[in-house]
């Protein structure tokens, strides 16, 4: 590792956010701990708080990182399928992310923020960017609904595929339970749009 005087602040940052995600992944969100990350990075607790106010500042930082992983995650399996326009890709895109960062994806619902606090805006806009994605499928699908129709109607539906997706990961994974909630995953996507367009 290169001594603490080569690295910058920005690339302190990294490091943290890197070896935080890391825990998260490999060991579940339970296990993220200040010492363990400056143990990682070979810096001191104090060094991490020269960066970050706070845990809960550190967790945000990671949150907003894994709802923007998922944004592009989601886009580059819909570029991917041969049908990257159609809201099946979206919601299959979404669940090959949860599987393969369960830790992550895990921790966007397993940290609150205390009572009373405010939520960074960079944060909160980080967390849009997946409605956006599924805004924008749906708008695809039915040009004839308002923005408040399509924006309520991408809310739900992602709300849902949550749903599903905590439910796979209460279970032993395997090949046979991603099949599972793949088809479980198409099944609520096409009882969602039949219910919505017909609303």
């Amino acid at each position: 590792m290169a001594r603490r005087s080569e690295h910058s602040q920005e690339e302190i940052k990294q490091m943290i956010l890197e070896a935080a995600e890391d825990i998260v992944q490999v060991y579940g969100f339970s296990a993220l701990k200040v010492r363990k990350i400056a143990a990682d990075i070979g810096y001191t607790v104090g060094s991490i708080y020269m960066v970050f106010t706070g845990m809960d500042d550190l967790i945000i930082h990671i949150k907003a990182r894994t709802w923007q992983k998922l944004a592009k995650h989601i886009e580059g399996y819909e570029a991917a399928v041969e049908r990257s326009d159609s809201i099946e890709s979206f919601v299959l895109g979404y669940l090959d992310f949860v599987v393969a960062n369960e830790g992550l994806w895990r921790m966007l619902f397993e940290h609150h923020l205390p009572v009373g606090a405010a939520t960074a805006e960079d944060y909160l806009q980080s967390q849009v960017s997946v409605f956006l994605l599924a805004e924008r499928q749906l708008k695809r699908l039915d040009s004839q609904c308002s923005d408040e129709q399509v924006h309520q109607a991408a809310r739900v539906l992602v709300n849902s595929m949550q749903g599903v997706s905590m439910q796979l990961l209460m279970q032993q994974i395997s090949e046979e339970s991603i099949t599972a909630a793949k088809l479980e995953m198409l099944l609520l996507v096409s009882c969602f749009m039949k219910g919505w367009q017909g609303y």
